[in-house]
């Protein structure tokens, strides 16, 4: 490399060539944090959703299935049973139409109770 192009530093290295890969993984870096906030914020289409068969109070999520991401007219929903006052398991995803959401149940010892919301990951 020329010298005039490269200035030396701390024993002949050259100091513009270690600045200029550094340059590059930064703007990397910061591309790929902007694009994975969008995606998270909804902005790519949708609002992703946790996405849970069985969680278990005290114990957490059992069988998680991750995320999914709703459509339109959908929302995230978690659905809550209740026996005898204790809450005994809940179920989290997306719903398939807006008639799923804030129903309530009750019988003579159980309660299965909805509640839907439209904000990334608000179904926890």
């Amino acid at each position: 490399m020329p010298t005039w192009l490269c200035e030396r530093f701390n024993g002949g290295t050259c100091l513009s060539i270690h600045l200029f890969w550094l340059e590059i993984r930064m703007r990397r870096t910061v591309f790929s944090g902007a694009f994975v906030l969008f995606c998270l914020l909804g902005g790519v289409g949708g609002v992703i959703c946790r996405s849970c068969n069985l969680s278990i109070p005290f114990h957490g999520c059992l069988l998680d299935f991750g995320t999914c991401r709703t459509k339109p007219g959908q929302y995230c929903i978690k659905e809550v049973h209740t026996k005898g006052g204790i809450q005994w398991y809940s179920v989290q995803g997306c719903t398939e139409s807006q008639d799923e959401c804030f129903k309530r149940i009750v019988t003579t010892y159980d309660i299965h109770s909805t509640h839907c919301c439209h904000r990334p990951l608000c179904n926890f």
